[in-house]
């Protein structure tokens, strides 16, 4: 009990920080979301919450980030894969199926004995329930997306027999009813408040601005501002705001264009308004490498621009940067539509099941399990001074969830952090988390004087006892030390090993079978292998390792759940298929990476992989290998360089070169 009350408190400490800094009440975060009392035992540390209500909090904070691992129960962990199936369906439009297993979520974790769900939808906030608020909204909010997604069927079957619209604004309805029940689970009387006098997460609002769409009267411009100002308050953190202000943009944008803006006193400076929140849109993307309505708004500005030019009479200023800005707009625009059509991907954001992606989560009972016989240590050895056999056998077999002090004293002797919910650094101040995720970008951009610069800010705002954040701390610093040429390629590999085995023996890695490991460790060996004689046997093995790690989720196509990872190794590993002359390989993986950035939305590795597939073809074509695949030079590197500045790369000065 006490490690669980450490465990509790730091996520207290996180909170605490959090709250200061936005000057806001534990009541106020927790208003709407679970009682006063649960809220107090949270704010104490005395309790941690669930997973749904634990994200919905961070949330409320503003808290966007993406790069948490996060362990469950098996029984919760259960739950969270019927969540993901559901969202998988919907995002690849299989509805049937998708409202089938909405169907069996509502009557697992939803369904109160006596009340329907035409009951409950009945009735105010589903009083009278005892169920989570967070679960039913949920429900409702894949519910929402598949009759949003039935009510566009039927739009385009209308349009094309000219029937009426009756069953059409039936369906309206449907929506309607679903949106207010969803809101009021978790807000009250939304409509006699102002968005400002909110704590919101990001989800809610989403269904806000969906709600305000399907709003029985017309669409209010003044309530997406509301949203639009709540946003830019500082209220959201960057990962946050790339989540959601590119779609209240698009709204407000779409809302008053679909009315004549010649009408307004002064279009021109409606549109300039309305451009400046597109240009904001786009750089919030850009910054995080996200794509959600992209697409939409580059459309956007388009339209806008044309608009502009329509009411100016010629009077632009400067016209050469006015229309350099139009061109890039129309090349993103049109490279987007191109690769998002090779790949079979709509261009649009048509739903917002990417709000509800949970990545990085991992069943407790699994982990114990293949961690151990990963590690060759015998039960009698690992539940020694923790738990009874028995008890450590009920685990592995997913028959019992443990109590929190077995699980923190278990993964400890597994080389695992105790943290049930981490990031790459386990600590209680925000600002580490923040610095530390400005660290990862620079490094991925190898400006390695600013990691050096970040690492210093960093170091005195954790724990250096803490096993897993030496590991990550010492990573950086032996990659900084290598890539400044501090240190030569042979012990840059002895140090990387070393940083590895701080958790885990590598020669537990090289063995066959089956395998648990961190992103951290992960991220070691990939660093480890950058280091390797590529022709060695040992580098071969490892990525043999890896593309066995990674296997379950190709096949499944579930990838959305560790895509940051997956792109980060399988890219690697598809460039150095692709260097061995294993081309079809080395294709398989870049297909695989870029259609998940697409349907995922994630910007960053879409085209470095396109670069390879045709350095791929390239190479075939100069050996004279067939090929099923048919690439034009000079598009594809066209598309490499667009993607490459949409991106903010600086892999396009590469790409020219070529």
């Amino acid at each position: 009990m006490v490690m669980e009350k450490r465990k509790a408190k730091q996520f207290a400490q996180y909170v605490g920080e959090l709250r200061k800094k936005k000057h806001l009440s534990m009541k106020q975060i927790c208003k709407g979301l679970c009682s006063d009392r649960a809220a107090w035992y949270i704010e104490q540390g005395e309790r941690t919450p669930g997973r749904l209500l634990r994200e919905a909090i961070l949330e409320r904070l503003g808290v966007g980030a993406e790069d948490y691992e996060c362990y469950l129960g098996y029984i919760e962990y259960t739950q969270w894969k019927m969540q993901h199936a559901i969202l998988h369906r919907i995002t690849f439009e299989d509805m049937e199926n998708a409202e089938q297993l909405l169907d069996v979520y509502w009557n697992t974790y939803c369904q109160e004995e006596g009340h329907s769900r035409e009951r409950y939808l009945s009735e105010e906030m589903g009083a009278g329930l005892n169920n989570s608020r967070l679960e039913r909204q949920f429900y409702l909010s894949m519910l929402v997306q598949i009759r949003c997604y039935q009510e566009k069927r039927r739009f385009h079957d209308s349009c094309e027999s000219h029937g009426n619209n009756i069953c059409l604004e039936s369906l309206r309805e449907e929506i309607r009813a679903l949106l207010t029940a969803a809101i009021s689970l978790t807000i009250s009387a939304l409509e006699e408040k102002k968005i400002s006098e909110l704590v919101l997460s990001i989800k809610e609002i989403n269904l806000i601005l969906e709600a305000e769409h399907y709003r029985v009267e017309r669409e209010r411009p003044e309530r997406y501002r509301e949203i639009l100002e709540y946003i830019e308050s500082g209220r959201i953190d960057r990962r946050g705001k790339a989540k959601i202000y590119p779609k209240a943009v698009f709204f407000l944008c779409r809302c008053l264009l679909d009315g004549d803006i010649a009408e307004e006193a002064n279009p021109e400076k409606m549109i300039f308004m309305l451009l400046k929140y597109c240009n904001r849109a786009v750089k919030i993307l850009q910054d995080c490498g996200r794509m959600y309505f992209l697409w939409k708004i580059l459309d956007m500005r388009e339209r806008l621009l044309s608009r502009l030019k329509e009411f100016s009479n010629g009077h632009l200023g400067n016209t050469a940067v006015f229309n350099h800005f139009r061109q890039e707009n129309i090349q993103w625009k049109q490279v987007l539509e191109t690769v998002y059509e090779e790949f079979s991907v709509p261009k649009e954001t048509l739903n917002y099941c990417y709000l509800y992606v949970a990545k990085g989560i991992s069943c407790i009972n699994d982990v114990i399990r293949i961690r151990s016989e990963m590690l060759d240590i015998k039960g009698e050895e690992l539940c020694e001074g923790v738990c009874s056999i028995k008890t450590l056998r009920r685990v592995k077999k997913r028959t019992t969830v443990p109590q929190r002090e077995i699980v923190e004293a278990l993964f400890a002797k597994l080389g695992l952090s105790g943290e049930l919910v981490k990031t790459e650094l386990v600590t209680g101040i925000p600002k580490a988390r923040e610095l530390m995720e400005k660290l990862r970008e620079h490094s991925n951009e190898n400006q390695w004087e600013e990691v050096e610069e970040l690492l210093a800010q960093i170091k005195p705002l954790m724990s250096m006892d803490i096993a897993c954040n030496q590991q990550t701390i010492m990573r950086k610093e032996v990659m900084l030390y290598w890539k400044k040429g501090m240190i030569d390629k042979s012990e840059y590999c002895v140090r990387m090993r070393e940083v590895l085995e701080i958790t885990l023996p590598y020669e537990a890695f090289l063995k066959p079978g089956e395998k648990y490991l961190t992103r951290e460790e992960l991220s070691c060996i990939q660093n480890l292998m950058q280091g390797m004689d590529k022709a060695d046997k040992e580098f071969l093995i490892c990525m043999q390792r890896l593309e066995d790690i990674y296997q379950p989720f190709t096949e499944t196509g579930a990838i959305e759940t560790v895509s940051g990872m997956y792109e980060f190794i399988m890219k690697f590993l598809g460039s150095n298929m692709g260097n061995m002359g294993k081309f079809d390989k080395a294709d398989k993986y870049d297909f695989i990476i870029i259609e998940g950035c697409l349907r995922t939305r994630r910007l960053w590795s879409i085209h470095d992989c396109l670069y390879d597939r045709w350095w791929n073809f390239a190479e075939r074509k100069k050996k004279g290998i067939p090929t099923d695949i048919d690439l034009n030079d000079e598009e594809e590197l066209n598309k490499c360089i667009l993607l490459g500045q949409l991106a903010q790369s600086n892999a396009t000065l590469f790409f020219r070169k070529n």
